[in-house]
């Protein structure tokens, strides 16, 4: 079934446009699936395939991953929204082989979708946030990078992979803005805040020169001591070091940073749609779990403060 597999996903890609990320999910999704249908029941063709083996693949294969067993910038977070993505998986490739007249039956046609149940995400308050950014000594070599960085993180609420890729011709600071390629290779308009660009021009001027000669840069805007693009591990690192730093009490991701970004705003009265604009999100669904998160802060007030609460 394997190859059924890269035929689906050659059709994702040349048919649907969908991004290398989104099909290397799929690919890994449908490996584990066929995978496990062979090992368990010996299955080798769609046409032996049937609902309970579905099922069962959806129940007993998930129940192996713990969202507490692991830590760092790799962790899974194996929820409510790994199984849709699972489910979604399954449900087109076996749509997939129904098109192709490989197999005349669809094992997942009656399957109802997981229900999915949103967590509202880990944020920081506006102190908690410049605490962290204010623990950067600019003293020290690398400080006026990673003030840059932090800086940048919280005032465009970028993804750690869009923040990593940024170019120098990304960089729209007369304008104050960064133009971002985000999921889809859809193109994007940030706006980042005069102390961020102030910081960044710094940096630029002042360290990223340096940088730069050590190493073919190939134009990325945040280098490493070798002069090459900074990796997603040294993201994390750097995050993890200036919270310690500063004291703060919780688990802080460059995820955190951009939380922070979207509930702030929320919070000072902006707009869905300009949230949903800023952070990228083709769906404002995924979005509105900012006003969610926003509701169970007043109401925390409420309890705390009203009398007749």
């Amino acid at each position: 079934m394997k190859q059924i597999i890269k035929k689906y996903l050659l059709s994702l890609q040349y048919e649907r446009g969908l991004s290398a990320k989104t099909i290397e999910s799929y690919s890994l999704d449908l490996n584990k699936y066929v995978g496990y249908l062979e090992f368990k029941y010996g299955i080798l063709h769609p046409n032996e395939i049937y609902m309970k083996h579905v099922k069962a693949f959806l129940a007993d294969y998930l129940k192996f991953y713990d969202t507490k067993s692991s830590d760092g910038p790799d962790k899974k977070e194996y929820s409510s929204n790994t199984l849709s993505r699972y489910f979604s998986s399954i449900k087109g490739f076996h749509r997939y082989i129904v098109d192709e007249k490989i197999s005349d039956k669809d094992p997942s046609i009656y399957l109802d979708r997981p229900r999915i149940v949103k967590k509202l995400p880990n944020f920081l308050e506006h102190n908690q946030i410049m605490s962290i950014i204010e623990s950067v000594d600019t003293s020290h070599k690398f400080g006026l990078r990673d003030i840059a960085l932090l800086y940048v993180l919280y005032s465009s609420g970028l993804r750690a992979n869009e923040i990593l890729s940024l170019k120098l011709t990304n960089l729209m600071l007369d304008e104050e803005f960064v133009r971002v390629l985000g999921k889809g290779s859809k193109e994007r308009f940030v706006p980042i805040s005069k102390i961020a660009i102030s910081n960044l021009s710094n940096y630029l001027d002042n360290l990223r020169p340096a940088l730069s000669k050590r190493n073919e840069s190939l134009g990325y805007l945040f280098l490493n001591s070798r002069g090459q693009k900074l990796s997603r591990m040294s993201l994390w690192k750097i995050v993890n070091k200036y919270s310690l730093k500063a004291k703060i009490n919780k688990k802080v991701s460059p995820h955190t940073f951009r939380h922070s970004f979207a509930t702030h705003l929320i919070r000072g009265g902006a707009s869905l749609r300009a949230v949903q604009e800023m952070l990228g999100h083709s769906d404002i669904s995924t979005t509105q779990i900012y006003t969610h998160l926003d509701k169970s802060e007043l109401k925390k007030v409420y309890d705390k403060y009203h009398p007749r609460s």
